[in-house]
């Protein structure tokens, strides 16, 4: 469910960012490593959006949104 929300945005329009899918089961290394380095408890799904290295927007299961990930980003 969370996926299909995000596949909403047209991350081609957002040239100037980068997008990132982190699958947690092949990856639960690096998904320990960014929480503890954002100060951020890990959920799944869930979304971060970072700027210069600071979490601007964290959301999970069913506070996942399109446009608030957009609205963060522009």
């Amino acid at each position: 469910m969370a996926q299909s929300r995000l596949a909403k945005i047209d991350t081609a329009q957002y040239d100037a960012h980068r997008f990132y899918y982190l699958d947690l089961i092949a990856h639960r290394d690096i998904s320990n490593a960014i929480a503890e380095r954002l100060n951020e408890v890990h959920q799944s799904p869930q979304v971060l959006v970072v700027d210069h290295n600071e979490c601007i927007l964290e959301a999970s299961h069913m506070e996942i949104s399109a446009k608030e990930i957009i609205d963060a980003i522009v």
